[in-house]
């Protein structure tokens, strides 16, 4: 069964040579699956694209920075990343990196800041296949603090808790609401499930990604502007280039 699939297994379906397995994965959270592959494979050397002879798996690419093989996949949701990141733990990954955009939920979270989630708490349905009665996934806590480190000199950032939902267009006030009254400072759709099959497959995890709404505060995704448009795409060009750092930093010393 698909469980029970090797590294081995997995490398002949793909057409990977081994000695590319990525030491590093990135996936970006988005619905332009396409845009942000081309995106993110301009940014690499050496890209080899990858995909699998039944069509499972598409806008996944290898490439290297430095001396690291970097993995990169564009998913949409729950379902999406624990497939890629089962994908990348299967094959032997030591650490997996989630982005993209989330929606801020405390007072104080503006958009196009950035949130580094020191856990996840999973709202979708997919964490629970591979951890049983968990209600919170914490991020590596030494990768954490380097990638503090570098954003706290280039961006305004926050840390704490990243509720992870699976279903976008149903949250109302009263789900926001009771996020906020949790304590949770943003929501998304895919770090608490990429962060519970990492740990699953003993990877580490990190996340991290710009603010594009906080919805109590007056402002949601329906609200666009030039100055709202400017902050997020300043806040996405800040987590790439904090990404880029942590990148040096592990070609330099090691995952």
């Amino acid at each position: 069964m698909l469980r029970e699939l090797t590294s081995a297994d997995w490398l002949e379906m793909l057409g990977l040579p081994e000695d590319r397995i990525p030491e590093v994965a990135i996936l970006r959270g988005t619905r332009n699956l396409h845009r942000f592959r081309d995106i993110h494979a301009e940014r690499f050397d050496n890209v080899l694209n990858l995909g699998s002879p039944n069509g499972l798996f598409e806008d996944i690419f290898v490439g290297t920075h430095r001396s690291l093989n970097i993995g990169y996949a564009s998913v949409y949701g729950d379902s999406m990343a624990s497939e890629i990141a089962h994908l990348f733990g299967a094959l032997g990954t030591r650490l997996v990196i989630q982005t993209g955009c989330c929606g801020g939920l405390q007072p104080g979270v503006q958009t196009g800041d950035l949130v580094i989630p020191t856990n996840a708490i999973p709202g979708e349905g997919a964490a629970q296949y591979y951890l049983k009665d968990v209600e919170k996934v914490r991020a590596s806590a030494e990768v954490l603090r380097k990638c503090a480190s570098l954003v706290r000199s280039c961006w305004p950032y926050h840390t704490g808790a990243m509720f992870t939902t699976s279903a976008l267009l149903a949250e109302g006030r009263e789900e926001l609401e009771s996020w906020r009254d949790a304590g949770y400072t943003a929501v998304d759709m895919e770090t608490a499930t990429t962060f519970a099959v990492a740990r699953s497959f003993d990877m580490k995890r990190l996340a991290i990604s710009f603010v594009f709404d906080n919805p109590l505060h007056g402002d949601t995704l329906v609200h666009t502007d030039e100055e709202r448009t400017a902050r997020r795409e300043k806040g996405e060009e800040a987590m790439l280039d904090v990404v880029t750092r942590l990148l040096d930093h592990f070609a330099a010393d090691g995952v």
